[in-house]
């Protein structure tokens, strides 16, 4: 895991570095964040600079995963850091727009946790460059978190931020709750990793079992359609009505 001192540092750094580019650069990440796919391009512009900023403050201790002697494009950490144990810690760089939470994935629930039980993890963390759109002044504003999600996963008091899908096997992020949480100066209880794990195995076995209902479930309502299909037996026509709402043409 990463220390208090070491969230610490990295969080300010990465709140100071978008001060300034927010700063200097304000308009061109306002129509970034405007436009029509505002919010995928403001997330790899993010990712880029604020990874390519922790590599060149701390380049002894930034690092990517690699294989086959290139930098993998599925590693489970944008970038990783190592603490004062010489340990790595996956970071993932994540972008939000006040007003445009949704439901972001974070990782493959069954990664973490294969990840852990093979000792190479015992946290993941979510760097979060939040931004705040003024139409009215046309500016952006910013706040930056940084936080071992797997501490979220459960909270007696508000309930989980984390969710499970088990059709694609990712965790997803709560992102109004969790930052609205974030910007009340919540912090949650630090778990051990035994905690973690059996949390992790509660969140896949209920999203197991809502992937199983919700089939059975998606099961008898095509059955429903198949049978009614079968059981007419007026002869069988193309129907170029709906043909034509197909618009297929040169």
């Amino acid at each position: 895991m990463l220390s208090d001192a070491n969230i610490k540092t990295i969080r300010n750094e990465v709140d100071k570095y978008w001060a300034e580019e927010l700063r200097t650069n304000n308009k061109f990440f306002y129509d970034m964040a405007r436009g029509k796919e505002g919010g995928h391009q403001l997330g790899d512009k993010v990712d880029q600079l604020s990874t390519g900023l922790i590599c060149a403050k701390y380049p002894s201790l930034t690092g990517f995963q690699h294989k086959g002697g290139k930098i993998s494009t599925r590693s489970m950490g944008d970038i990783w850091f190592k603490n004062d144990a010489g340990e790595w810690n996956p970071i993932n760089v994540k972008t939000g727009l006040v007003g445009s939470e949704g439901q972001p994935n974070i990782v493959s629930l069954k990664r973490v946790m294969s990840s852990i039980i093979e000792h190479t993890i015992d946290a993941y963390y979510l760097l979060t460059v939040k931004f705040d759109i003024d139409v009215a002044k046309q500016k952006v504003s910013h706040n930056v978190y940084l936080t071992d999600i797997l501490n979220w996963l459960s909270l007696p008091s508000v309930g989980s931020v984390v969710t499970f899908n088990s059709g694609p096997g990712q965790t997803m992020l709560k992102a109004k709750k969790f930052y609205d949480l974030l910007s009340k100066g919540f912090s949650p209880e630090k778990l051990d990793v035994r905690m973690k794990m059996e949390l992790l195995m509660d969140l896949y076995l209920e999203g197991e079992e809502n992937l199983i209902r919700a089939r059975k479930n998606d099961r008898k309502k095509f059955e429903k359609t198949y049978n009614a299909f079968q059981s007419d037996r007026s002869p069988f026509f193309i129907d170029k009505h709906k043909q034509e709402k197909l618009e297929i043409h040169l």
